[in-house]
């Protein structure tokens, strides 16, 4: 049986973040970018599952797979991989300044141990870090200022 307590966890963390997409995204189109192990895509679905509880009609896919979109590329921390999944919604308009953009990266202790990784990624900052390497649970590491509500981190 899953640890109900880390569910709640999870989804506060994520509920954290999805409000301070929403806030920032007001009249806006989204994309956001989550990087992450495959074994964490779930935390994409729950992602975009508080999105859509907060009004944002988007869908989740992975990057690279409309035609004529470049794809990111995709990072390997390690043998069980990991991708890029893109979380789409809001207005459609055809400026990239009414598009939000959010780079999420997901780490977890696999990725640590993999990389002999000890602080954020270095191929760039990413808006937000959401960090499975605490046993008590995901924490958010880092929340870019723009995307900042004042709510909890944990």
């Amino acid at each position: 049986m899953p640890d109900l307590s880390a569910i709640a966890r999870e989804r506060a963390a994520l509920a954290t973040i999805a409000d301070g997409i929403i806030a920032a995204s007001v009249d806006k189109g989204l994309r956001i970018e989550v990087t992450c192990r495959t074994s964490r895509l779930a935390v994409v679905d729950h992602l975009a599952q508080a999105l859509h509880a907060r009004g944002c009609v988007c869908r989740c896919r992975a990057a690279g797979s409309e035609p004529g979109e470049a794809g990111s590329p995709s990072p390997k921390w390690g043998p069980e991989g990991s991708g890029v999944m893109v979380i789409t919604g809001g207005p459609a308009t055809g400026t990239d300044r009414d598009v939000l953009r959010v780079d999420v990266r997901v780490t977890s202790a696999a990725d640590a141990r993999s990389h002999g990784l000890t602080g954020l990624p270095t191929d760039g900052e990413p808006d937000i870090i959401l960090d499975y390497r605490d046993p008590d649970g995901p924490l958010i590491r880092h929340l870019a200022p723009h995307l900042s509500t004042g709510g909890p981190r944990r």
